[in-house]
């Protein structure tokens, strides 16, 4: 009986954050879907913001990696991978100009990452234990 009282908050705690990672990777992974399909279909505003510091192709690369890393963080075995991926593709499109970022969409951009970054934490694949040497 003790031991079930014991390791019932871990196992609730546990529950939560599997269910917070499983929710803010839906959420993620449905907006990089959509971001990375409308910037396919032609988004006027994406273009003219990529254009300004990438050649055309860096803005379909980032749309077909946005594609396929919002379809993976919907995959709960995809999850960390995909969020990893997603950040390298982030910080690729952001810091390669050795530009400051736009304050005008700082915001969204920081969000994404920051939930990203709690994604990749959270669904990281576990290390085996090691004997002590």
């Amino acid at each position: 009986m003790k031991g079930q009282v014991r390791d019932a908050p871990s196992l609730r705690a546990r529950r939560h954050v599997q269910l917070t990672a499983a929710l803010a990777s839906s959420a993620l992974g449905v907006f990089f879907l959509l971001a990375g399909a409308r910037k396919l279909y032609g988004w006027d505003w994406a273009m003219h913001v990529y254009r300004h510091d990438h050649p055309i192709w860096v803005y379909y690369a980032s749309a077909v990696g946005e594609v396929a890393t919002g379809i993976g963080l919907l995959l709960p075995r995809l999850r960390f991978g995909s969020a990893v991926a997603q950040l390298l593709l982030i910080a690729w499109v952001t810091f390669v100009p050795l530009r400051p970022p736009d304050p005008a969409t700082a915001g969204p951009a920081v969000l994404t990452t920051a939930l990203l970054v709690v994604v990749a934490v959270i669904t990281r694949p576990a290390t085996p234990n090691r004997p002590p040497r």
